[in-house]
């Protein structure tokens, strides 16, 4: 019997891999706007087809070309290998959850279509607008297969509450953190008329602008994709874990580019904001600590407040500065959203009781 087991999971972790394998295609192929069928797998370098022994999931980028084109020398990328055994990995993770079932399936595909938004929007911070309308469908199957047709009301309620919420924060967000120099649109006025012009003539697809020139042309924060996202992760999950999965995938891209964004805060000598960031940072995190071991005295939290709003309006202010001057960062919100949206639907009532105890105390 134990043996049987084994050798099912094997199989699920070679169909995850092989799978991982064709997700890397899909998405660079949309990328590059190549068909998924033909040509056959090639070198990104020099196009030298890729022979069947070098096409093995994981185990040929470890063993056999290590890395490396056999014909050119360039470096293939480590997204590929990685890919291919994450891949694997949540095949079998969902599978021992839910085992054979159409539910298991229903995830796999909500899983795969993911991953290929995941590569596309690091790649290029770009989401295909049908790789997010799949997502949306089969959000919306998922849904209503769990929940029953009878419970329609859950998935067009959170998917109209995901495409409100993020519209509104694009928008707002643009507003608060937009380039207010008139100089600086002065001089770059004439180039964008001659862009304009240009991308008239050749009836340029957003996708082809740059952040900026899509922040200024559409006047948002962020593009669509992130609200086609939202509007899957709301019929999946429902309007309330919805509001919950923005919130956590905000605290999960701040922890992972926080420390390189105050890295490049130091190499800019942006030392105000850094000052105040730094100190904004170590007050909540203290306030916390403190506040989950005992009762802080009313007057303490008083203290720890106005100190967090100081610093806070002054990180804001001198953040929209170097924004003003700098231009927009992107930094892909969909990854984050997309990480959330799973866990929630895997452990949803313990992330809400873990944020309600510890991270908004006040809501407890």
């Amino acid at each position: 019997m134990i043996d049987e087991i084994l050798l099912i999971c094997l199989f699920i972790l070679i169909t995850g891999a092989c799978i991982g394998s064709f997700l890397n295609v899909v998405a660079l192929r949309a990328i590059s706007k190549e068909s998924i069928v033909m040509p056959p797998s090639k070198c990104p370098e020099c196009g030298e087809p890729i022979k069947w022994y070098d096409n093995i999931p994981v185990l040929s980028y470890l063993f056999t070309f290590k890395g490396k084109c056999r014909n050119c020398g360039c470096k293939v990328s480590k997204q590929y290998p990685i890919v291919e055994a994450l891949t694997a990995i949540l095949f079998l993770v969902v599978f021992l959850a839910f085992g054979a079932s159409i539910k298991t399936i229903l995830l796999l595909i909500l899983l795969c279509i993911s991953i290929v938004i995941c590569i596309t929007d690091f790649k290029k911070e770009y989401v295909f607008d049908s790789h997010s309308w799949a997502l949306i469908i089969f959000a919306i199957i998922t849904s209503l297969y769990l929940n029953g047709l009878e419970n329609y009301s859950k998935p067009a309620i959170g998917l109209i509450v995901g495409v409100l919420a993020m519209e509104t924060v694009a928008r707002l967000a643009y507003y608060l953190v937009r380039k207010k120099s008139q100089e600086k649109e002065e001089e770059k006025s004439k180039a964008t008329d001659e862009k304009q012009t240009e991308a008239s003539k050749e009836e340029t697809a957003d996708e082809n602008l740059s952040i900026d020139e899509y922040v200024e042309k559409n006047k948002r924060a962020f593009g669509e994709g992130d609200t086609y996202l939202a509007a899957a992760a709301g019929a999946l999950l429902g309007w309330k874990y919805l509001l919950a999965a923005i919130g956590l995938a905000i605290i999960l891209q701040a922890v992972c580019i926080l420390p390189q964004f105050l890295m490049n805060l130091y190499r800019q000598k942006q030392f105000r904001l850094l000052f105040s960031l730094t100190a904004f940072i170590i007050l909540a995190v203290v306030y916390w600590i403190i506040s989950n071991i005992i009762s802080v005295n009313i007057f303490a939290a008083l203290g720890f407040v106005i100190a967090l709003i100081f610093f806070a309006i002054d990180s804001i202010t001198r953040l929209k500065q170097t924004v003003n001057e700098q231009g927009f960062a992107a930094i892909p919100f969909g990854p984050a959203l997309l990480c959330a949206t799973f866990l929630l639907f895997f452990y949803g009532p313990y992330i809400i009781s873990f944020l309600k105890k510890h991270i908004f105390m006040v809501l407890g």
